[in-house]
C-alpha cells in the first residue's frame, strides 16, 4: 500500500516538473480522478490498440477512400449500422454501471450527485430502459430512425455528415453532436434551448424530418405495440409508460457514456510517455498563444472542455445577414415562441444560423452557438454547428485567421499568428483527447484528415493571421458580404 502510494507520488512529482517545464496550467483532476484509469498502461493516441467502434464495423473510417469521413455507408436505414450490430459494439465500449447508482470511476461522487437530477437517480431498470429506447427505430414515424441513427455507436455515436438525416431522407440543418460525456453540458443542443438531457430526448421524436411522430400520444402508441415495454417501465419508475418516461430512460441510458480516459489524461497522471512531444508542445500552445483555452478550459468543473457559454466564431457570416434574419426571428417568434417552434427553426429553416439568439432574444446571441466539448473530437468530423468545417486543421485556419468578421463576431476571436507547425502541433494534442478505446478509429480519422489537410486548405490564410490584411480593408474592397 505505502509503496503504490510513494509511486503515485513520484508520478505527480514527474508531471508538475513535466508540466512548468512545458508551461501549461497544473490544476485539472477534482472531477475527474488523478489516478491511471484502470487498465493499467497508457495507450498512446492513434496507438494500435484494439477499438470495437472500429473494427465491427468494417466499412471503419477509411472507407470509400481517404478524402471523407464514413456516412451513410452503414448497413442499417439511412446509412448507419443496423441496431443489432451497434448494441454489440457498445456492450465492448461501456463498463457496468457502478452498484447503488454510484458515480462512474473517475467522477467524484459529489460532482456525479450534481449532475444527475433527483427524480431520475441511476438504477439499471432505467438505463436498460433507456438503452432499449435509444436503439428503437419503432419511436419514429416510419420505424426507420432511432436516436441511434444520428449517434452512430460505430461513429463516435454522432453521424459523421454535415447534417443530418431523418425521417424521409429528410435533411436538417444542424450537424449532431455525439452523445459521447453529454451529460456534462450545463444545457444541449447548439443553441442550449434544452436544459436538461431529458428534455433533449424527447424533441427529436417529434421533430417533423427528425423522428416524425406528431404527438407524444402517437409515441406512446407505438410504445404500446411492443409488450415488453409495459414491465420495463414499471420496473424503471413504478408506473405506466409516459413520454416524460421515455425522455427519462434515455437521459439515464445518456449518463452512462463517459468517455474520459484519453492518453492526454494518462499523461495529467503521470506517465509522460502517454502522448508525444507534439501532441505536449500543442498542450501548451492549447492554454497559451492559439487561445482556445478561452472557451475550451479542462479543469475540475468542465472535464469535456467546454465553457457551456455561447459565442459568435463567425462560422457561415460570409455567406449570411445576420441582421435580416434576425428580425424574420422576431416575427415568427411574436407567433410562437415554444420549444417546440424553436425546435422546428434550428432545424427546418435558415433560422438555425441565428443560433442562441432564437432561444434568448439578446442580440448579442445573434449567431452564437454553445462550444463544444473537445473530448474524442477526433472521430467526430465534420466540425461547426453546421458541418461545415472538414478537418482539425480547417478548424485551427478558421480561427488562426480570426473566425469571419461579422458585426457580432465574439470578442475574443482575434488573428492567432500561429504557424504551420503549430497548427499541426494543436491539432496533434486535439487527437490526444480521444478515448482508449476508439484508439484505432482515432488513428485511421487522424490519417483521413492528414492526407485531406495535405491537399486542400479552404480556411488558411496566413496575410489575415498575421494581421497583414485587416477585416476593414476587406470590406471596403468588397470581399466579405456580411455587414
Amino acid at each position: 500500500m505505502h509503496q503504490a502510494r510513494a509511486g503515485a507520488v513520484r508520478r505527480r512529482v514527474r508531471l508538475l516538473l513535466a508540466t512548468l517545464a512545458l508551461g501549461a496550467p497544473v490544476a485539472y483532476p477534482l472531477a475527474v480522478s488523478g489516478a491511471p484509469p484502470a487498465g493499467g498502461t497508457a495507450t498512446p493516441a492513434g496507438a494500435d490498440a484494439a477499438s470495437p467502434a472500429a473494427t465491427a464495423n468494417q466499412a471503419a473510417p477509411l472507407a470509400g477512400g481517404a478524402a471523407r469521413p464514413v456516412s451513410g455507408e452503414g448497413d442499417g436505414p439511412h446509412g448507419a449500422m443496423a441496431m443489432p450490430k451497434q448494441e454489440q459494439v457498445l456492450g465492448k465500449l461501456v463498463t457496468p454501471l457502478p452498484p447503488n447508482g454510484g458515480p462512474p470511476a473517475g467522477i467524484d461522487p459529489a460532482y456525479w450527485k450534481f449532475l444527475v437530477p433527483a427524480d431520475n437517480a441511476q438504477s439499471e431498470a432505467r438505463v436498460a430502459l433507456g438503452r432499449k429506447l435509444y436503439f428503437d427505430a419503432s419511436l419514429s414515424r416510419d420505424g426507420t430512425v432511432a436516436c441511434a441513427t444520428c449517434h452512430d455507436v460505430s461513429r463516435g455515436l454522432t453521424d459523421r455528415r454535415g447534417t443530418s438525416e431523418g425521417i424521409g431522407d429528410k435533411l436538417g440543418q444542424r450537424n449532431a453532436p455525439t452523445t459521447l460525456n453529454a451529460l456534462f453540458f450545463s444545457s444541449q443542443f447548439w443553441d442550449g434551448r434544452a436544459a436538461t438531457l431529458e428534455e433533449q430526448a424527447k424533441l427529436p421524436i417529434t421533430n417533423p424530418i427528425e423522428m416524425g411522430q406528431p404527438d407524444d400520444k402517437a409515441v406512446m402508441a407505438a410504445i404500446a405495440k411492443d409488450g415488453e415495454y409495459a414491465k420495463m417501465f414499471q420496473a424503471a419508475y413504478g408506473r405506466a409508460p409516459t413520454f416524460d418516461d421515455v425522455g427519462r430512460a434515455i437521459a439515464s441510458f445518456e449518463r452512462t457514456l463517459v468517455f474520459l480516459d484519453a492518453p492526454f489524461d494518462r499523461f495529467l497522471a503521470g506517465d509522460l510517455k502517454a502522448i508525444d512531444d507534439d501532441a505536449k508542445a500543442g498542450w501548451v500552445l492549447y492554454n497559451g498563444k492559439a487561445r482556445c483555452v478561452s472557451c475550451h478550459q479542462i479543469s475540475s468543473s468542465s472535464p469535456i472542455g467546454s465553457d457551456n457559454r455561447f459565442h459568435n466564431i463567425g462560422v457561415s457570416a460570409r455567406k449570411q445577414n445576420f441582421e435580416s434574419l434576425a428580425n424574420k426571428a422576431l416575427e415568427a417568434l411574436a407567433k410562437d415562441s415554444s420549444k417546440e417552434a424553436q425546435d422546428r427553426f434550428a432545424l427546418q429553416t435558415d433560422l438555425s444560423e441565428l443560433g442562441r439568439f432564437v432561444v434568448t432574444k439578446n442580440r448579442s446571441d445573434i449567431g452564437a452557438f454553445k462550444s463544444q466539448q473537445v473530448r474524442n473530437v477526433g472521430i467526430t468530423a465534420p466540425y461547426m454547428h453546421d458541418g461545415s468545417i472538414a478537418t482539425l486543421w480547417d478548424v485551427m485556419d478558421h480561427y488562426n485567421k480570426g473566425g469571419e468578421p461579422n458585426a457580432f463576431l465574439d470578442g475574443g476571436i482575434e488573428p492567432l499568428a500561429l504557424t504551420e507547425k503549430e497548427i499541426d502541433q494543436v491539432v496533434a494534442f486535439l487527437f490526444s483527447l480521444t478515448d482508449v478505446r476508439f484508439a484505432e478509429d482515432n488513428k485511421a480519422e487522424l490519417a483521413r484528415q492528414k492526407q485531406l489537410a495535405a491537399t486542400r486548405r479552404p480556411l488558411r490564410d496566413e496575410a489575415a493571421a498575421n494581421r497583414k490584411t485587416l477585416p476593414f480593408e476587406r470590406r471596403a474592397a468588397g470581399q466579405n458580404g456580411q455587414r
